[in-house]
């Protein structure tokens, strides 16, 4: 029995981060002879694992269509990848190829750049993607077309692709004009939650379309600056050139540079995780911190012209509570977002926003230069310049000694009650004057001991990885619940386990500083006295020595010889027997001292103390026998 085969043809589109990574890669398109739709889909993997083994995982799955003679058709047998182009385009509504439309051009319309494709050209499935990713545009580049094919690829649900959807279901949409698209998405963006599925979002849209434009809720479509200035936006940036920037990408970059201030990321590759968070606390807009950095960048001339590098690492080096001062943060925001070259911002900037570097600030002209004074390591980019200044203030030396009237050199207080050093030194010998005591230091900072960079050097260990107890990733997490900054925490661990080492006696080894701070990280305290009892408890239960195992002893058996009937004396007792009998008694009587709390410590008596007890039992029992 004959089997009728028909004509199968297949497409494999890139992935549009694959073409970031692979930018000749093109759509390929094959057919295949096959009875059934299942077996060609199988036959044209094949050849795909065959013929490109090394991009199989840079293409969607394969787009499966039966040929008919109103259809182009690609090769048999062999994949083209000029098959769609000019002439050939995917029709997203039918799942099959169809050819090009071709534009009407009138005497008055203007010829179009190459490489640009009109959107209202399109099919209806790419007009919604282009709505729902670009807003009212009328041409798109053809990277924008690809990110508009992975958006109708997609399995995965986003917000772009739920609007979308909503866009085809609810098509006079694109009956409106340009102005009228963007206040709908300016609409939708205010009223609706990233989570909203396709439905709601038609609802929505039709509720807002039905309703005249005289009773419609006002959205403003764009936020003016604090200024007459206008918000920029023209300006070539660090940023894709096929992404369109504008006050909704800047909302998500705010967001991104929130959490820049607590973890890292490439800020040019972002893993899905970071954006996935991102866009959850700019939809929310209930984190203050968001808002009050949002308010504040929104309404900065031309801070659609700034590169992402720089709006993340503003964000990143700011004090930790500046968003509670707004007026604060506008002076900062206007002091430190200087950028010359928007499109090629300088390295040192992106290694501050992807965290590869951190901030290293110069000592201000006002204060003394410090021969030799090194910052100290890991120092967050945010609090730098505070704990130069602090660190700076501490250790800077008086080189100059100023001396009062009559010669006498001038009594410095350095905080506390701390006279100068010189001033101690060249006190001179006279009665005139006055013996004055120097009260303990209180509050003087000092440098790190070797003790000190000993458990520092343990403690990065462990944060970094290199232990056996948690790895690089695992520990990143343990310090990021506790709320803080790795650079915070390592200091407050040095202090807590080196108030902790003066309790006992010995000195903590490396083994027990991971153990210790990984208990502390994981119940973790900002009040002091709750995290050094917690390193107390975990080293006194590292060192808890284990329990001494139980001794299975055999069921004592005492042999006798039997006595004579006609001889009126008791018969002398075995000595082997009394031996063992002896050793016996000495295990069990150990055994029951070592169990004794009362005798817990007195491991040098117990061995005596065993012995004369089972000594003792065995007199007894001579004694009763003698009695008897």
């Amino acid at each position: 029995m004959s089997v009728e085969l028909k004509v199968f043809g297949g497409a494999y589109f890139p992935k549009d981060k694959a073409l970031k990574k692979y930018p000749d890669l093109k759509p390929l398109a094959t057919a295949v002879n096959s009875a059934t739709k299942a077996i060609a889909e199988a036959v044209i993997f094949g050849k795909l694992a065959a013929e490109h083994p090394e991009h199989i995982d840079d293409y969607f799955k394969v787009k499966i269509w039966e040929h008919h003679e109103d259809l182009p058709c690609p090769e048999l047998d062999v994949f083209s990848a000029d098959f769609f182009g000019e002439h050939v385009v995917w029709n997203t509504n039918r799942g099959e190829p169809a050819a090009a439309p071709q534009p009407e051009i009138d005497n008055n319309e203007t010829v179009h750049t190459a490489g640009m494709k009109i959107v209202r050209n399109l099919d209806q499935d790419s007009r919604a993607a282009c709505l729902a990713l670009f807003g009212a545009v009328e041409e798109i580049t053809d990277s924008q077309f690809g990110q508009v094919v992975d958006l109708n690829n997609e399995d995965d649900g986003s917000f772009q692709r739920e609007l979308a959807q909503a866009f085809v279901k609810e098509p006079r949409v694109f009956a409106l004009s340009g102005e009228r698209q963007e206040e709908l998405l300016a609409w939708i963006r205010k009223t609706m939650k990233v989570s909203t599925q396709w439905p709601d979002i038609k609802k929505g849209i039709t509720k807002w379309i039905d309703t005249p434009a005289a009773k419609r809720e006002p959205v403003a479509t764009d936020i003016k600056p604090d200024t007459e200035a206008s918000l920029g936006g023209n300006t070539p940036t660090d940023r894709s050139p096929d992404l369109v920037h504008n006050l909704a990408t800047l909302r998500l970059e705010t967001a991104l540079g929130i959490l820049s201030a607590a973890m890292d990321f490439d800020i040019y590759a972002i893993p899905s995780e970071i954006i996935r968070r991102a866009k959850e606390m700019e939809s929310e807009g209930r984190d203050p911190r968001f808002s009050a950095w949002w308010n504040k960048l929104r309404g900065t001339p031309g801070i659609l012209d700034f590169s992402r590098a720089s709006i993340i690492a503003l964000i990143k080096t700011a004090p930790e509570d500046l968003y509670l001062k707004p007026v604060d943060l506008r002076a900062y925001i206007n002091r430190n977002l200087v950028e010359s070259n928007h499109a090629k911002p300088d390295q040192k900037t992106i290694d501050i926003a992807c965290g590869n570097i951190k901030l290293e600030t110069e000592n201000d002209e006002t204060k003394p230069s410090v021969p030799g004074e090194t910052p100290p390591p890991a120092v967050c980019p945010g609090k730098a310049a505070q704990l130069d200044k602090e660190l700076s203030e501490a250790f800077a030396p008086n080189t100059t000694p100023e001396k009062q009237a009559g010669g006498q050199p001038r009594v410095e207080n350095l905080g506390g009650g701390v006279f100068s050093v010189d001033a101690l030194i060249n006190t001179p010998s006279s009665n005139e004057v006055e013996k004055q005591e120097v009260p303990p230091a209180q509050d003087v900072r000092e440098a790190p001991d070797e003790r000190e960079f000993s458990i520092l050097h343990a403690l990065n260990d462990l944060i970094s990885g290199r232990t056996n107890i948690m790895g690089k990733e695992e520990a990143e997490g343990v310090v990021a619940c506790t709320g803080h900054l790795v650079s915070d925490v390592i200091p407050l661990l040095m202090e807590d386990i080196t108030n902790t080492e003066y309790c006992l006696s010995p000195v903590f080894t490396n083994e027990e500083i991971h153990d210790v701070a990984t208990t502390m990280l994981d119940s973790w305290s900002d009040d002091i006295s709750v995290r050094q009892k917690i390193a107390l408890d975990a080293i006194v239960e590292y060192r808890r020595p284990e329990p001494p195992k139980s001794v299975l002893l055999d069921t004592p058996a005492v042999t006798a010889k039997p006595q004579k009937a006609a001889d009126p004396d008791r018969e002398e007792p075995d000595l082997s027997a009394a031996s063992s009998y002896l050793q016996q008694l000495t295990i069990a009587a150990l055994q029951g001292l070592c169990s004794n709390p009362a005798y817990c410590n007195q491991y040098e008596e117990l061995p005596a103390m065993a012995a004369g007890l089972a000594r003792s039992v065995i007199n007894h029992q001579e004694g009763s026998c003698a009695s008897d």
